[in-house]
């Protein structure tokens, strides 16, 4: 009876202990270095930008955050790599928009990145244009397009891909104004840049951290600028929505996503670090030196953001 009466006394310790202790354990989460696995190369515009987060993330989390370069097949072997780690909250990955929402329409990506991927929030904002040559013609988008209108295809726009953000951008004017442009492929951006600069392109598709050095010195004159509003880096250039057009695309946005299955007291303390380093003095100022514009977005706008570029990218990537 007695060692009944000490086994019972054991076990019921032993569960008080669990149930008390649990909530310290998931408090105490992290407790080890975080990576952050980002699906394209060091050294170009999405590895800048999280290496500049990267400092801030690890002072409010309290461990260090290490950038893991994971590129590969357009950032389908990256993102492929993020949805099948441990959802621990140790490794993170970047979530591009519209880049991951184009793998998947187009069928590269071989899972839907909304049920594999929980969104931690939107941390850059990096608005497309269109841009010419300083010595063309065309002044604004209405002088392409009324071009396009009168001779369809007789436009050349340089791009780097499908599912490229220049693409999408030129995607979005077509079916914005009814109208064709005449792609050209190149396998980089530097060298779009490099045939728009020498006028064997009419047009190249850029961001404004891409276009602004371009600009100030008179070489490129940008037609167009995404967003809701100008672009304080270019404050002349009026926005497509002004200039009458209702484009889909209006930026690159970049965040941070974790694979689904992550303990809810973690994806909540990772949201928060998001949103707080996004929306207080210090990050914002680090990524305007990169020329990137900080315009945070909840979990669930980037989500439905997502499942809206889907959405209309399975219906107009085939016209």
């Amino acid at each position: 009876m007695l060692m009944s009466t000490q086994r019972a006394g054991f076990v019921l310790t032993a569960a008080l202990f669990t149930a008390l202790s649990a909530p310290a354990f998931a408090q105490s989460y992290p407790t080890q270095p975080i990576e952050i696995n980002i699906t394209y190369g060091a050294g170009g515009g999405v590895d800048l930008n999280f290496r500049a987060f990267a400092p801030f993330l690890e002072k409010e989390l309290g461990q260090p955050v290490v950038i893991v370069n994971r590129g590969g097949a357009g950032g389908v072997t990256g993102w492929t790599f993020i949805a099948r780690t441990k959802p621990d909250g140790y490794s993170l990955g970047n979530a591009n928009l519209p880049a991951l929402s184009a793998t998947y329409a187009t069928g590269a990506l071989p899972f839907n990145p909304v049920e594999k991927l929980d969104f931690l929030g939107q941390i850059a904002f990096d608005p497309v244009v269109v841009a010419v040559s300083g010595k063309s013609p065309f002044k604004t988008m209405g002088d392409a397009i009324e071009l396009m209108k009168k001779t369809p295809g007789g436009l050349s726009y340089a791009a780097t891909g499908i599912v490229s953000s220049d693409a999408l951008t030129a995607k979005s004017v077509e079916v914005a104004a009814g109208v064709k442009f005449r792609i050209v492929n190149f396998d980089s951006g530097k060298e779009a840049i490099t045939a728009a600069l020498g006028g064997h392109v009419d047009a190249v598709g850029l961001t404004v951290s891409e276009a602004v050095p371009y600009v100030k010195d008179g070489s490129l004159r940008v037609l167009g600028v995404g967003g809701d509003k100008r672009d304080p880096q270019l404050p002349d250039v009026p926005t497509f929505k002004e200039q009458g057009l209702d484009v889909q695309f209006q930026g690159s946005a970049r965040g941070l996503t974790i694979p689904t299955g992550a303990p809810p007291e973690v994806l909540e303390k990772l949201r928060a670090a998001v949103k707080k380093i996004a929306t207080s003095p210090g990050y914002p100022e680090k990524a305007n030196e990169l020329g990137l514009g900080v315009i945070y977005a909840t979990p669930e706008e980037v989500k439905k953001s997502v499942l809206s570029q889907i959405e209309w990218l399975k219906v107009n990537l085939k016209r």
